[in-house]
């Protein structure tokens, strides 16, 4: 992973608004039309990287509009997971997954028209669609030989390549098995640590397939943040550690063998645009990063909830060797930030951590959580922003 070592290098934590031909792009995915696939998702790719250069943008990614967790994407993967109807009475996908929240009585008019509308809207307001089925393990998790998952690695690696761009300057974001909990749930283990273990099976091929191509490995994790909303009641800060410390594990074992540096930790409280009333406090888990297998750290830190968390950094060290991302751009409201706030926050970072050890970036990904024009705008913001602070403190 790159450091800011004359200046304040910036970034995004991977997902990007959808190519204008995304709607082409997946109905040849779901008609198996591989090739027609990889063409139209690599030639988007390249565009993506493109727009990402002309914003001066420092670590990009590929955009990830072309991912999605269907059985395709489990049966590439491994045996022992089935996505069936829903059964009478389960809730769909996703569906209120902010639900401690969602129980609040003076929000219930809100969750109304937030699960028929989700972030965005469609034009017209037309409801989105709302998914019908449930991805859960039947048996036990065995991988596969992983060649569908270095496909779609090397898919990106070319892209790069045909652009002209060095592999070194990517990263390739995978969920981790904590997040990947939040859309498939367990019929069969029945036991906690089993569960994670063989969720780490799955990613584990993705995990070293990405380090073998040359990528950053790029780790998405919003469950370490926002694992408690679905939980019912709640855990306590002592239980909710030790589940969290579990799912660590569990990572750190599906990334043996990828050295720490090749490795960036993405958190976040979640892209649903809700209250956030429940959100886990910070102070919970923040020794707990550290715990994983990664160099760098990306955080959520500009949502106004979270934005005086830096105050924590003034008693909690990073530690030396460290890289932390802070998120200094929200990807939960239409405001774009203006420059400046970007270089107060970058500023206001580099003094607690010393400037080289830091890179601006957005708090979550801005594609589907952002309308598109704002998501590009929010990234020229950060560039231009990370511009200013760098004047300042690189003179």
């Amino acid at each position: 992973m790159k450091r800011s070592t004359d200046r304040i290098l910036t970034t995004h934590p991977g997902r990007l608004p959808d190519p204008a031909n995304s709607a082409e792009i997946m109905a040849a995915r779901r008609a198996g039309d591989q090739q027609t696939f990889d063409t139209l998702t690599q030639a988007a790719i390249g565009d993506m990287i493109r727009r990402q250069r002309e914003i001066g943008l420092d670590v990009l990614s590929d955009g990830e509009f072309w991912k999605v967790r269907d059985q395709r994407y489990y049966d590439d993967r491994c045996t022992g997971v089935l996505v069936r109807p829903l059964k009478p009475g389960e809730a769909p996908q996703g569906q209120r997954g902010v639900r401690n929240e969602a129980k609040m009585p003076e929000f219930q008019q809100f969750f109304e028209i937030f699960d028929q509308l989700g972030n965005t809207p469609t034009p017209n307001g037309r409801a989105r669609a709302v998914a019908r089925t449930r991805a859960v393990i039947t048996g036990p998790i065995q991988p596969t030989n992983g060649d569908a998952v270095r496909h779609e690695i090397h898919r990106t690696r070319d892209a790069l390549v045909a652009a002209g761009e060095s592999v070194e300057d990517f990263v390739f974001p995978v969920v981790s098995p904590g997040w990947l909990g939040h859309s498939l749930f367990d019929e069969y283990y029945n036991d906690r640590d089993k569960y994670n273990y063989g969720m780490a099976e799955i990613l584990k091929n993705d995990y070293h397939a990405v380090f073998d191509a040359g990528f950053t490995l790029q780790i998405d994790d919003p469950a370490m943040c926002t694992r408690n909303t679905r939980y019912d009641p709640p855990l306590n800060r002592a239980d909710y550690r030790t589940d969290a410390e579990a799912r660590i594990e569990a990572l750190n074992w599906a990334l043996q063998g990828i050295p720490s540096e090749r490795v960036l930790y993405h958190t976040c409280w979640g892209s649903f645009h809700t209250p956030h009333t429940t959100d886990l406090n910070f102070e919970w888990i923040i020794d707990l990063l550290f715990k994983i297998n990664a160099d760098t750290i990306s955080v959520e830190a500009a949502d106004a909830r979270h934005e005086l968390d830096f105050q924590l950094w003034e008693t909690f060290k990073l530690p030396d060797g460290k890289t932390y991302i802070p998120g200094v751009i929200a990807h939960k409201t239409s405001t774009v930030e203006p420059p400046e706030l970007v270089a107060f926050r970058l500023k206001r970072y580099a003094s607690l951590m010393g400037k080289e050890n830091i890179i601006g970036s957005v708090d979550c990904g801005v594609g589907g959580r952002c309308y598109p024009e704002i998501g590009w705008a929010k990234l020229k913001s950060l560039v231009e922003g990370a511009r200013l602070a760098s004047q300042e403190l690189w003179g």
